[in-house]
């Protein structure tokens, strides 16, 4: 996936992540609407992290921190 697609992925999800929290935070269920929270976050961590670790790869190779 390129990097304009994961910023329109990360968008999509705050948006979705961010109405259902409300939904559930109005509708009294407190502890579900934090725990979509923290799922929001752990799949955007599970997008972005393979694109931190390529970039300090390349960081590395420009370095030549071996």
């Amino acid at each position: 996936m390129d990097e304009i697609g994961i910023l329109f992925f990360l968008a999509g999800l705050a948006i979705v992540v961010t109405i259902i929290h409300i939904l559930l935070k109005q509708a009294g269920r407190e502890e579900y609407a934090y725990l979509v929270l923290v799922l929001g976050i752990t799949i955007a961590l599970i997008k972005v992290i393979p694109m931190i670790m390529d970039l300090f790869q390349q960081v590395e190779s420009v370095f030549y921190l071996y």
